[in-house]
């Protein structure tokens, strides 16, 4: 799963498909996302399919482009797909409802354990696939249990922020001197997820259940600061730091605000800085770290915010520790 710490996707990989041949984009399609693709009409009596999509493990973005009315139908898939109409136009069918969707739009276009058929009228379409275990993770819900959304479009006033959340994203998977540091993907793959359960709430949103609260206790401090401070270089996830200390991903959560007034992934990026200043220190003349490099390494995607909080923190910059 990404974000796991027992598990390394490895670097994002980069698709590009382009044909005018019914069967080929079919069969594409079909591997992608499982779906069954039919085409109705194509524009000036021939069609074209353009796809540039962008995988790190489970998750994937996707620019699609059809020059053609396309019928799709996607059954039972365990990928969550968020959607936004650039040009273009999707009538879509889920159960007994149905939607239109045009430029501007975003929605859920498809969910587990139910059938959606969707019609694109030559659309342009941004598309985010995230595994349904990875929204499990994150929000600390039963796997076992479907995600159901409240709606299929985002909270009024919402649609920008996982617009400018995506393409985020998208530009650090694309961006060379990232595509290896796994702290800085993992980290993006889950803040993707977070935002799409902050947009497309849920009616499931669990609080601490008895046990949790008698969990949040010192001793599962303990085990959760020894597990972060030995592990800080791996891809951690509060889920993570939660097994390590026997406890729920919400207990571990109640844990860290009762008795640190905090969180356990707050904790954990200041002993990543830590650790980045130790290695900033070590650095001699000749060696090939720089500031930018060690930042990334310690999952510090931003150089300009990482200096910013080095400063706070250490009362230097980080050029001034790597000069000696």
């Amino acid at each position: 799963m990404v974000g796991s710490a027992a598990d390394s996707p490895g670097p994002p990989r980069q698709t590009r498909f382009v044909s005018s041949e019914p069967d080929e984009a079919r069969d594409f399609i079909g591997r992608m996302y499982g779906a069954h693709l039919r085409v109705r009409d194509a524009v000036g009596g021939g069609m074209w399919v353009g796809f540039d999509r962008i995988e790190f493990g489970d998750v994937n973005v996707s620019a699609a482009r059809i020059s053609a009315d396309l019928d799709f139908r996607v059954e039972g898939s365990d990928q969550v797909l968020i959607a936004t109409v650039k040009a273009g136009r999707v009538d879509y069918a889920r159960g007994r409802g149905s939607a239109r969707y045009g430029p501007g739009d975003t929605y859920v276009a498809s969910q587990r354990e139910m059938r959606w058929d969707a019609r694109l009228h030559n659309a342009d379409l941004d598309v985010v696939g995230l595994p349904e275990s990875l929204l499990h993770e994150v929000s600390g819900t039963a796997p076992d249990q479907p995600w159901r959304p409240r709606s299929w479009e985002p909270l009024p006033g919402c649609a920008e922020q996982w617009r400018t959340t995506a393409r985020y994203v998208q530009e650090l998977f694309e961006r060379p001197q990232v595509a290896t540091e796994p702290l800085i993907l993992g980290a993006a793959v889950r803040m993707l997820a977070a935002t799409a359960l902050t947009i497309f709430p849920s009616d499931v949103t669990p609080g601490p259940s008895a046990t949790d609260r008698h969990d949040a206790h010192p001793a599962t401090l303990r085990r959760a600061i020894a597990f972060i401070e030995s592990h800080p270089h791996l891809d951690l996830s509060v889920a993570d730091i939660a097994r390590a200390a026997g406890v729920t991903p919400r207990a571990l959560r109640l844990t860290f605000r009762r008795h640190l007034d905090s969180t356990p992934l707050a904790y954990l990026h200041r002993v990543r800085l830590d650790k980045a200043r130790e290695e900033l220190g070590r650095a001699t003349t000749g060696d090939d770290r720089t500031v930018e490099s060690v930042a990334s390494r310690w999952g510090f995607a931003d150089p300009s915010r990482f200096a910013e909080r080095y400063r706070d923190e250490y009362g230097e910059t980080p050029g001034q520790t790597l000069r000696g």
